[in-house]
Parts: C-alpha cells; sequence; structure tokens
C-alpha cells in the first residue's frame, strides 16, 4: 500500500506512484472504486484493474445521496472506535500499535469522504452516531487474540460493502444514488482488502506500511530543521524559589514545578507513552493536575483536560473518538471497558512521580500537536480542537502587553481548566511570565470567587458574565474588588452592557470585555471600556471573512477571519467542520461582528443570533439587551427564532426574574417590548429560574427553543382538552 494515500501496490518500489496530495480523481468503469492520482499503473483501477475514467466530485445533491455519505461516515467512525477499543484492549505492544495505524487509516478514509462529495456531516454528531455506527460495525465490548481481532476488521468491512452493494440494488440503474453506492461500496471492498493484506503482513512478520496516527492526521510540518517543547517554553527563565503555583494551603516554585513536571515527563515514558500518543487529564483542577498536563507535553504526549463531571453518553463518545494512550483520574468507576485498563489512578500516579528521576523534555516540531481542548458545545456537539507546539511561543503576549499582566500578579480564573479560556490566557500566560497561578479544585460559585480571591490575594480575576451577574445579585462585587483585585476579565460568552455598567456602579472599576475561542486559545479581541470597543490583540490579525457573504447588506455585521500563532491546526475526525472554519492557516468563527470605522470591532452575536423576522434583520443578542434594560425586574433574557403556526419564523423570549424584583408576569415584559419596533416584539415569554448553559457558562439558545416547543405542544394539548370538554 502506498504509505502516504493508502493506494495498493506491488512489493517493488517503482511498481507504482504515490498519490498523496494530488487533486485528480478517477472512477473505475467496472466497480465504481474513485481513486485519487495522477497515474497508476497501465491505466487500470488499483482495486480491480479495469479502466478508469476522470471523475470531477462535488456536493451530493439528492437526499438519498447525501444519507448514503453520511452513513459511510459513520462506518468510519465506527471503525476507528473499533480499531481504537482493540488497542485498548490487548496486551500485546505491537498489536497496540498495530491497532493504532488502522485508527489512522479510518482517519484517513473520513477525510477523503468529507473532500470528495462535500456533504453536511453535522447530523451524524448530533446524533451520537459513534455508538451507532460501532453497533452497526458489530464492534464487541471484549476482543480477544490478534486473529480475533482481524477476522472482526475484515468482517466489519465486509458488512459495511454488503450494506451499500445491497441499497444500490434498491436503486435505479444509472441514477446518481446508484453510482454513489456503488462508488462507497467500492470503498469499502479496498478497506477489506487493505486489512487482509495487513494481516498477512502480520502473520509474515513483516513491517506495515500504514501510518502512524499522528502522520496520518496531515498537522505535522514538513520542516524539520526548528524543534521546541511547549511545556519547557513555558516553564523557562524565571527564578527557582518564585511562587509559581497555589492551591489551598500548597504552593510550589517554578524550580520545583520544572523538577515535578520532568520526573512526571519521565513516569509517562517508563509506562510507554510515545511520541504523539494521548493522554486524558480527568482531575479536579490542582497541582497534580498541572504537573500531569506538562509531564505529559514534556515528554512529546498530547495533553487532554477533561471535566472530571463529563456526562456518561459524551465520555464514551470522546474516549472511541481520541483513543487515550492513558487516563489520568481518581477512580476507574466512569470509565468503561475497555479504556479503564488503561486509567492512571491518582494515588498510584504520584507515587511514581516521586520515585521516577527527571528527565530531558523531548524536541518537537514547532507544528505537531501538543494539546487538545473541547469547544463548548454551544451550537451541537462538542468539537475536539488540535493545538500545536508553537501556541506556546507568543502565548503571553496579549496578557502582557493589552491586560498589563506581569509577574508580580496573583492570578485566579473561577472557570476550569478543561475550559480552553482559564488554560490559555491564566495558566499558560501566568506560568511563562512568571507569575502566581491561583488555582481551586471547588467547582465556583459567587462565594467561593471572593473567598479564594482574598485569601490567596489575586490582583487578576478571569470569569464570565454568568458569574459576574451571580456577584452582583448577591451582594458581593464589591467584596471582590475590596479584596486587592485590580483587574477583572470576561469572556466565554457576550458581557452585557447592563452587567457592565452595574459592575462599574457596585465597584468603581470596570470588566475588560474579550472575546476568544478554543480555537485561538487566547483573548484575540479585547475591550477595555475606552470607547474604542473591541481591539485586536497585539500579534493578532483579524479581518472581515469575505469568502462568505454578509447578512444581506454591506454594511450588515459578518464573520471575521483570525490569524495568529495561537490559532489551532483544526478539528479531530471533524473535516466538514474544519473546512468551514479553517482556511489557510486562520481560523473563522462563527459570531458575528461589526466594523465601527475607526479600527474596532463591534460584537453581533453569533450566526444564529442574527435571524430574519419579517424580512428584517433581527440581532438577538442586542434585542436581549434592550428587553433587560427597559425591564429592571429582569435579571437575564436570552431570545430564539422559532414558528408560528403558519411556519412563519417569530421570536421567543425567555426571561430569568430579578431576586428580591417584585413578581414579574410576561404581560408586563410585553408592555416593555411593545415599544419596540414589530418585527423585534417577541410573540412568546417564558419564565425559567436559570437559563440552561454549558459546564463552561455559554448560553445553550438550541435547547431553549426544543423547550419552547415542548412548552407550546403542551399548551396545544390542553387547549385541544379544554375544548372538547366544552363541547361535551
Amino acid at each position: 500500500m502506498c504509505p502516504e494515500c493508502q493506494a495498493a501496490r506491488t512489493d517493488e518500489a517503482d511498481a507504482s506512484l504515490c498519490c498523496a496530495g494530488t487533486k485528480e480523481h478517477w472512477r473505475c468503469t467496472a466497480c465504481a472504486k474513485v481513486s485519487e492520482g495522477f497515474a497508476f499503473p497501465y491505466g487500470g483501477c488499483p482495486l480491480c484493474g479495469a479502466a478508469l475514467e476522470p471523475f470531477e466530485p462535488g456536493p451530493v445533491g439528492d437526499p438519498v445521496g447525501r444519507h448514503a455519505v453520511r452513513k459511510a461516515f459513520e462506518i468510519e467512525l465506527g471503525g476507528q472506535a473499533f480499531y481504537h477499543r482493540a488497542a485498548a484492549s490487548t496486551r500485546d505492544e505491537a498489536l497496540r500499535k498495530l491497532f493504532g495505524r488502522m485508527a489512522a487509516t479510518e482517519r484517513v478514509h473520513m477525510d477523503t469522504l468529507a473532500a470528495r462529495y462535500h456533504v453536511d456531516l453535522t447530523q451524524v454528531y448530533d446524533a451520537y452516531a459513534i455508538d451507532g455506527a460501532a453497533a452497526f460495525a458489530g464492534v464487541p465490548r471484549r476482543v480477544g487474540d490478534a486473529d480475533e481481532l482481524f477476522a472482526i476488521a475484515i468482517a466489519m468491512e465486509q458488512r459495511a460493502e454488503k450494506f451499500f452493494e445491497t441499497s444500490a440494488t434498491a436503486c435505479k440503474p444509472g441514477s446518481a444514488s446508484h453510482t454513489l453506492y456503488r462508488e462507497l461500496a467500492a470503498e469499502e471492498r479496498e478497506h477489506a482488502a487493505l486489512l487482509e493484506a495487513e494481516y498477512a503482513r502480520f502473520c509474515a512478520g513483516k513491517p506495515s506500511p500504514v501510518p502512524s496516527e499522528a502522520k496520518a492526521i496531515e498537522f505535522a510540518a514538513r520542516d524539520t530543521s526548528t524543534t521546541i517543547n511547549a511545556a519547557a517554553i513555558v516553564l523557562a527563565h524565571h527564578g527557582a524559589q518564585r511562587v509559581a503555583l497555589v492551591c489551598g494551603d500548597e504552593q510550589v516554585t517554578y524550580g520545583e514545578l520544572r523538577e515535578r513536571v520532568a520526573r512526571a515527563a519521565a513516569a509517562w515514558r517508563l509506562r510507554g507513552l510515545a511520541r504523539g500518543d494521548r493522554v486524558a487529564v480527568k482531575l479536579a483542577d490542582g497541582i497534580d493536575w498541572i504537573v500531569a498536563y506538562f509531564g505529559v507535553i514534556w515528554a512529546g504526549g498530547v495533553a487532554v483536560g477533561v471535566n472530571p463531571r463529563v456526562p456518561e453518553l459524551e465520555w464514551d463518545a470522546i474516549l472511541d473518538s481520541a483513543g487515550f494512550r492513558f487516563i489520568l483520574a481518581e477512580t476507574c468507576d466512569d470509565t468503561p471497558a475497555p479504556w479503564n485498563a488503561n486509567v492512571v489512578l491518582l494515588d498510584e500516579w504520584r507515587a511514581a512521580v516521586r520515585e521516577t528521576e527527571p528527565c530531558a523534555a523531548t524536541p518537537m516540531r514547532p507544528e505537531e500537536p501538543v494539546l487538545w481542548v473541547h469547544s463548548s458545545g454551544t451550537s451541537g456537539r462538542p468539537k475536539a480542537v488540535v493545538h500545536p507546539q508553537r501556541i506556546a511561543l507568543e502565548i503571553e503576549r496579549v496578557g502582557r502587553e493589552r491586560l498589563g499582566i506581569t509577574g508580580d500578579d496573583r492570578l485566579y480564573a473561577s472557570s476550569k481548566l478543561f475550559f480552553s479560556y482559564p488554560l490559555a490566557n491564566s495558566l499558560f500566560t501566568g506560568l511563562k511570565l512568571g507569575a502566581a497561578v491561583i488555582l481551586d479544585a471547588q467547582w465556583p460559585t459567587a462565594q467561593r470567587v471572593v473567598e479564594v480571591a482574598r485569601v490567596q490575594r489575586a490582583s487578576v480575576v478571569f470569569s464570565v458574565p454568568s458569574l459576574y451577574r451571580n456577584l452582583l445579585k448577591e451582594g458581593l462585587a464589591a467584596q471582590l474588588a475590596q479584596a486587592g483585585v485590580r483587574t477583572f476579565v470576561s469572556a466565554g460568552e457576550a458581557l452585557p452592557a447592563t452587567l457592565r455598567d452595574g459592575w462599574k456602579r457596585e465597584t468603581g472599576t470596570t470588566i475588560v470585555n474579550g472575546f476568544g475561542a478554543s480555537e485561538t486559545l487566547v483573548l484575540v479581541l479585547v475591550d477595555r471600556d475606552d470607547g474604542q470597543g473591541f481591539r485586536a490583540s497585539p500579534g493578532i490579525d483579524v479581518a472581515p471573512f469575505v469568502d462568505v457573504p454578509s447578512a444581506g447588506a454591506h454594511d450588515a455585521p459578518g464573520r471575521i477571519l483570525i490569524r495568529g500563532s495561537t490559532v489551532a491546526l483544526g478539528y479531530w475526525n471533524r473535516p466538514d467542520a474544519q473546512a468551514e472554519h479553517f482556511r489557510d492557516g486562520a481560523f473563522a468563527p462563527s459570531d458575528l461582528f461589526q466594523q465601527d470605522g475607526r479600527g474596532g470591532w463591534r460584537f453581533a452575536g453569533r450566526e444564529d443570533s442574527l435571524v430574519k423576522v419579517r424580512g428584517r434583520w433581527v440581532d438577538l443578542v442586542e434585542l436581549e439587551q434592550r428587553v433587560a434594560l427597559a425591564c429592571p425586574a429582569v435579571a437575564e433574557a436570552a431570545a430564539v427564532t422559532v414558528h408560528d403556526v403558519d411556519g412563519v419564523d417569530t421570536v421567543a423570549l425567555f426571561f430569568v426574574a430579578r431576586a428580591g424584583s417584585p413578581a414579574l408576569d410576561p404581560s408586563a415584559l410585553r408592555e416593555h417590548a411593545d415599544r419596540l419596533p414589530p418585527y423585534q416584539r417577541p410573540q412568546w415569554f417564558h419564565q425559567l429560574e436559570a437559563l440552561p448553559r454549558t459546564p463552561t457558562g455559554k448560553l445553550l439558545r438550541r435547547r431553549l427553543r426544543d423547550l419552547h416547543y415542548a412548552v407550546a405542544q403542551a399548551e396545544a394539548a390542553a387547549s385541544r382538552e379544554e375544548s372538547g370538554n366544552a363541547r361535551r
């Protein structure tokens, strides 16, 4: 097999040419197999040898065809899940590496499908397709020796081939769907042949031509002349006696931290961690978290912080997709088989770090993966964002030049470290600048934030609007300011003007408003409340995203394109989302902005918050803020578009009443809303005790939409029952 593109070839080195990177596509006139390559031996199909014809792939137009591609993608996800489980199940190191490489081929196949057919794959992920695909593929919960593993894997590909062949026979011969199903069947036939050849090589003791998973990602740079290690960069050049970390009564100096991280790296290596292996750190925030996380990076692995409270279904999906080499946790009870065999318990881990001698940091290429963070999932299932080693080169620049952070500061972030906002802007930035970073194992509450900031003498606090709002509601904002905090930073979601104004009235200081994303790590836009609006951060280039038209008017808000050294490489297993959001090394978020003509930017919500109602554009974020301003009894509000009885888009408003305010009913709120232009007026009002949010505090607007329809259905059912009773 060609080591780059997996095309079949003989053992003779010059029998075929590598087709990696080519844009030429060919379809077999006999078996319908589609191949990418600029040349093939004798012009024949690599699968059956029949004649080839040029083929121009493109978007799949009909629903049947789109369903077929999605099903193929689900099958590849199921295959990858199987290979990851198989690698975790075997104690044979050679088999573990082999099935890790086979997982890499499934990643290549997914990228090929996405690039070839251009089908929206969002439904695949929203439906948690890995579980369904694994069931389709017959993935067992327990796997045995090499022969059994290969037998299951080959049967899995053959089952997929049969599924597509059967689907093809149900379509009209010569139709687009018929051809597409045959193409997909040929693809699965080739995968089965690849596995059979791999099994023969394994039995004969020959080396595998299948690339490693790191190789298959296509993220690694070709230039190997420069090597770095992100952990070594972040922890270098600070006095050994300076305080680096503070957690409760424990504190660690920079000298102690460097030594413990080097010991942790050696401990990971002794366990078998190889370059590019992924390790999940599933712990509460604390010094153990930092030592283990940076130890993975120091050893050349890829560190992944995981929410210790992650829901079971989401955790299962992450495990099957990520294929972690190790999982550091306090217990293995919440990790299913076979992954629980890879759990390293915290007490055992601590002992290993104490007993291991420090090692040197592993040199890595700047574009090699260093860490994953998961997006907050406001628009669907969270995506794993892959970041490279180079993020460490300038990760502190925004904090130093825009937020004014120095080595004398004590930084405290209320959000947990599995979230990219505190990870980059507090932990990485603070450590690289030589500051003291304050950690807290407990989940944040308004009272807890004040207590930690006061006891640990925080000078800079990073938090989110929902927590700042709680601090105001509970009368704790002034206490936090009096504790000695000089800079308050907000990010993670939009900061309402009413909240910032209320904060200034209570504390005498403002909140610095930042915009960033899991894909950018640092705050790429910062508004210091100086009248200039959002400004691009140092080292960050922000420009309009001209590839996609703005919302129907030249002066309407639109997406932006962000370039900088901390921009991610892309998404794991999401080639569709990667193609949408990553363009030539830059990132285009779904958030919308509008230029103010003076070099600044105004946040205008997300693509799903700028909507058309009655032919007019409505900014839902602005609408929410207007309602909150007009009605002081509203603590917070959130708007969504929903269909009325005629199927026309209109607005439903959800609101939370301010504690201690007089009773607030929808009729009173409607009076305030009626002062708005007609197309902006909400048609429905729903009161909630709290708005639904992600673990990182972001609003889940899609859940509000589902809640509205559930309420509407219940009200309609009650109305029908009442009408029936009246007739009787």
